[in-house]
């Protein structure tokens, strides 16, 4: 269960036939996990702020027999009109300061703090975004491989707090139940840190 594209498919519940929004996509796992919940039916859209990076996704998506998803490059942090309502899903799995997988990438421990403190913002700003392309009686997960509360529960309650058109929805991940709506899974037996939160728009 250390496999955050395993725990974010599983959660995400995507079906044949719908739309999935992946906004922050490279290098693609998430987007794949969903197609392949999909059975390579209906459509997926990753989107990535490097244009560069897009093509490794089709790449990949190819040799799985993927043919189901788009690629796209664009900031998503800012709304996009075009996708207002659109998706029926949504996957998001932001930028974050990345402590919860630090013993597989131990660079990681020499990042500014001080950058770490601006992510916060930049994810809200990006949830905001994503859940606006949300159709009504849609589902969006929100992730993060990390463990610190500003990047992860902080934001997704200030979210329901400010948007009453949303709730969290329980969940089961592998045996583990977020009777909230949402976890921390530490580093500990046998996984790495993540942060799952499962959103429903009522």
């Amino acid at each position: 269960m250390g496999d955050l594209l395993l725990d974010c498919s599983s959660v995400l519940e995507a079906r044949g036939g719908e739309r999935v929004l992946d906004v922050c996509a490279c290098p693609g796992s998430k987007s794949f996990g969903a197609a392949i919940d999909m059975q390579n039916e209906g459509e997926v859209l990753a989107c990535d702020l490097h244009d560069s990076k897009l093509p490794l996704i089709i790449k990949e998506a190819e040799k799985l027999g993927i043919t189901v998803i788009k690629t796209l490059e664009r900031d998503s942090s800012v709304k996009n009109p075009e996708f207002e309502e659109k998706f029926d899903r949504v996957i998001c799995d932001v930028p974050c300061s990345g402590y919860g997988v630090i013993a597989k990438k131990p660079e990681i421990r020499y990042k500014s703090l001080k950058e770490a403190k601006t992510l916060p913002e930049l994810q809200y700003s990006i949830l905001e975004a994503a859940a606006s392309a949300l159709k009504k009686d849609g589902v969006l997960v929100y992730s993060t491989c990390t463990v610190l509360p500003a990047e992860n529960e902080e934001n997704v309650l200030k979210f329901i707090e400010n948007h009453k058109d949303f709730e969290l929805l329980p969940f089961e991940c592998g045996e583990k139940h977020a009777l909230k709506g949402f976890m921390t899974l530490l580093p500990d037996g046998g996984t790495d840190g993540f942060f799952i939160a499962k959103l429903h728009k009522i």
